[in-house]
């Protein structure tokens, strides 16, 4: 028997047939506007310092046109930059200037431009100059832009306005004081000093204020570029020129490595050593042991020379500076590097 129709069987489904969505447009004048940039800015807490635009600087997906543009921003703010001496460039009226790399681009800075040393205005720089400057090879200067070509793509600038600002910024405002550490740039290395920056000043250092430990050359220690960590012995300002100079000395930012092997070193004993240096006949050695000894008494045939490898025999101690006097006995190696 046929099933009579239902009404809802007549009727289709809402599940099978679900009714099309209609888009519908929002009016303009009814669209939501974009929230504000601050808005989705991320809270920081306030303890966290912040860089600004330009102290973030460049990166390495900045286009040459940003770059440069960034650099004549420089310019024009006076900001300070930081680059590295790559090279040194001649000019048809025999002054020179050093290129300082920045961000793949070069900075030329004058000679006069580079370090406070005076020389006459029509006469070119001294041999000390240009010694100075090829040692400085591969050190990072701070510099400020003084003018720059965009379009020719070229850039002066002067690393002496750059440590008066730090000569303002660090001494002038008493933080760099006698008594406390600062990092230093090593900018030049010789045999017997070496000329670091601090904090906008340039000061030479001595081979006996470099380390506790008796050397025969700096360059076995430090190296043009380096950082290294010194001790403020003294602050001056020039009353003439308004410029500071400042003694620093690298041992002193560290406590004596040598006296627990100095303590250990007993008199009437003999110690293998080297010879690091000389001056004025007396002797510097340093002995395997760990420590340092000095004499003017030598009892081996030839004279000992540096590097040369003796035998020395300690007599008494130095406590207050902790060096071991005696002779030497003999001479156990000659060094053959040419002295």
């Amino acid at each position: 028997m046929p099933r009579k129709k239902t009404e809802s069987d007549s009727q289709p489904s809402e599940a099978v047939q679900p009714e099309p969505e209609v888009s519908r447009a929002v009016p303009e004048a009814q669209a939501e506007p974009p929230p504000p940039e601050q808005s989705v800015r991320r809270r920081v807490s306030e303890d966290i310092l912040q860089l600004t635009e330009e102290e973030v600087g460049l990166t390495a997906e900045d286009s040459e046109d940003v770059k440069w543009g960034y650099l004549a921003g420089a310019a024009r703010r006076g900001q300070i930059l930081t680059g590295v001496v790559s090279s040194i460039v001649p000019s048809e009226s025999g002054n020179r200037s050093c290129a300082v790399e920045f961000e793949g681009m070069r900075v030329l800075v004058p000679y006069r431009e580079m370090t406070f040393r005076e020389w006459p205005a029509n006469e070119l720089p001294p041999r000390s100059v240009h010694t100075f400057m090829q040692r400085i090879l591969g050190a990072t200067v701070d510099f400020i832009p003084a003018g720059v070509d965009v379009r020719n793509r070229a850039a002066v600038g002067s690393r002496n306005a750059a440590m008066l600002e730090r000569q303002k910024q660090y001494y002038a405002s008493g933080k760099v004081k006698p008594g406390i550490r600062v990092a230093c740039r090593v900018l030049a290395v010789g045999n017997n000093t070496m000329t670091v920056e601090a904090c906008g000043v340039d000061a030479e250092i001595y081979a006996r204020d470099v380390s506790w430990e008796w050397f025969p050359d700096i360059t076995d220690k430090h190296s043009t570029g380096d950082l290294v960590v010194a001790k403020v012995m003294n602050v001056k300002q020039n009353e003439d020129t308004g410029r500071y100079s400042v003694s620093l000395s690298i041992k002193e930012a560290t406590e004596n490595p040598d006296k627990a092997a100095f303590e250990k070193l007993v008199p009437r004993t003999n110690y293998l050593g080297v010879v690091t240096g000389s001056q004025h006949g007396l002797f510097f050695i340093r002995l395997q042991d760990g420590a340092n000894a000095k004499t003017r008494i030598y009892h081996s045939k030839e004279y000992p020379s540096k590097l040369d490898t003796v035998c020395f025999h300690v007599t008494s101690l130095d406590e207050k500076s902790m060096v071991a006097k005696g002779f030497i006995t003999r001479i156990i190696k000659r060094h053959d590097r040419l002295r």
